[in-house]
């Protein structure tokens, strides 16, 4: 458990996030909140003129803070490139579960993604937030 949180700390941490064209890349939410246990799912959308390529099958992982210093879910993924053309959508989901697979609190949460472009490492991340159900 521990190493998965170290690696994936490593992974997400020691890179800095690349300048995008607006409207470019898009990753972003189906929508900003969330109730308690309903599934998070969020898609990239390639809207540039050139391929980009994914590390794996699920680039993504979830904090609990915008510094990016407390990981808490990074789902066990494919580890082969994914070629995503122009026009092309990934969309991924997220249950709302830590990594001992238990509900997250309630709170603001950060989904970082990364993906190379034109050689480089860049991330991109969109924020949601989770509410208790009323």
């Amino acid at each position: 458990m521990l190493k998965k949180v170290i690696s994936a700390f490593l992974i997400f941490s020691t890179f800095s996030f690349a300048a995008l064209s607006a409207g470019e890349i898009e990753f972003k939410p189906e929508k900003k909140v969330f109730k308690k246990s309903e599934k998070i799912c969020f898609y990239l959308k390639n809207n540039s003129n050139q391929k980009i390529y994914l590390p794996s099958s699920a680039p993504w992982a979830v904090f609990q803070d915008k510094n990016y210093e407390k990981v808490v879910y990074s789902p066990i993924a494919m580890q082969s490139i994914i070629e995503v053309k122009p026009s092309e959508e990934k969309k991924w989901c997220w249950e709302q579960k830590d990594f001992k697979n238990e509900q997250v609190p309630s709170g603001e949460y950060t989904i970082r993604l990364t993906a190379f472009q034109n050689g480089k490492k860049i991330f991109l991340s969109s924020s949601v937030q989770i509410k208790n159900s009323q």
